[in-house]
C-alpha cells in the first residue's frame, strides 16, 4: 500500500508537463507574446481592434487520459470574429505543480 501511495504522490508532483521556464511549487503563471514568425517577419500589418481566446483545462488524473479541448488559434479567431491576425499571445497557469493547469491562446486582430 505504501508503494502505491508513493507512486501516486510521485506522479502528482514530479511528472507534469509544464511549459513555464521555471515552474513554481504553488502557482506558476506565464504570458508569452508573439509578434513575429520564425524568420523574424511581422505576422501581418493588421490593427489591434478585437481579441479572441481559446483555452484548454486539465488536472492531474485527466492529463494522462485526455488533455482537454480548445487551445487552438483557429478557435480563438472564430471566437473573436477576427478576419486578419495581428498578434498571438499565449498564457499558462499551473496550480500545485501541475495538479490543475490551463493553457490559452489569445489572438488579436481586426
Amino acid at each position: 500500500m505504501k508503494y502505491i501511495l508513493l507512486s501516486i504522490f510521485s506522479l502528482a508532483f514530479f511528472a507534469n508537463c509544464l511549459t513555464a521556464p521555471i515552474p513554481g511549487i504553488l502557482l506558476t503563471s506565464t504570458n508569452q507574446h508573439v509578434t513575429a514568425d520564425a524568420t523574424g517577419n511581422a505576422l501581418t500589418s493588421a490593427k489591434i481592434e478585437k481579441s479572441g481566446k481559446s483555452c484548454s483545462f486539465s488536472f492531474f488524473i485527466a492529463n494522462y487520459l485526455f488533455y482537454g479541448a480548445g487551445h487552438s488559434v483557429d478557435q480563438a479567431v472564430k471566437d473573436g470574429g477576427i478576419k486578419k491576425i495581428a498578434l498571438i499571445d499565449r498564457e499558462s497557469l499551473s496550480i500545485l505543480t501541475g495538479l490543475f493547469y490551463r493553457e490559452c491562446v489569445v489572438v488579436w486582430g481586426e
